[in-house]
């Protein structure tokens, strides 16, 4: 190889090398995951902590029976007041209960509940099933093993007095 093919050589490896420190000097992000970028797990756990979350809110309404043959009714709400989604996938369990013994679970992992979004249902205690007494307590509980990341876990559970 000549003098000229050699110098020629050079010139391009080098220029090469130059540009690929000039690449990663200017825009970081390019070689993402490189050992040479240190900056990716600072980035990441800003962005997490920055991270905005749901916060699961409860409310009970307790519809009594017109006639004793009729069942105590509750109708369960469940809301979204934080301002982060509940993403579906995470599943959260909810359940209702009367003078501490359950009547109702379920586990819920499709629902996608936005900030502001809601869902309720009405659920009939059976009085010949469950054998209430007249007078007792409804409770009603979401996410009671803490699966869902909260801005507050303070407001998923409801006690409200019943009087038949």
């Amino acid at each position: 190889m000549g003098v000229r093919t050699k110098t020629l050589v050079t010139v391009i490896l080098v220029g090469a090398v130059v540009g690929a420190l000039t690449l990663t000097i200017k825009n970081p992000q390019l070689f993402k995951g490189q050992i040479f970028n240190q900056d990716d797990d600072e980035t990441t756990t800003e962005e997490s902590q920055d991270k905005l979350l749901p916060d699961l809110s409860v409310d009970l309404e307790i519809i009594l029976p017109e006639n004793e043959e009729e069942n105590l009714t509750v109708e369960a709400t469940m809301e979204n007041i934080g301002e982060g989604q509940i993403e579906g996938g995470t599943p959260f369990v909810y359940a209702i209960y009367i003078n501490d013994m359950e009547v109702f679970s379920n586990s819920d992992s499709y629902s996608e509940l936005l900030p502001g979004d809601a869902f309720s249902f009405k659920y009939p205690i059976s009085k010949a099933i469950y054998q209430y007494p007249d007078q007792g307590t409804i409770k009603l509980v979401v996410d009671s093993e803490n699966a869902i990341k909260e801005s507050n876990e303070d407001n998923n559970e409801i006690v409200k007095e019943y009087n038949l």
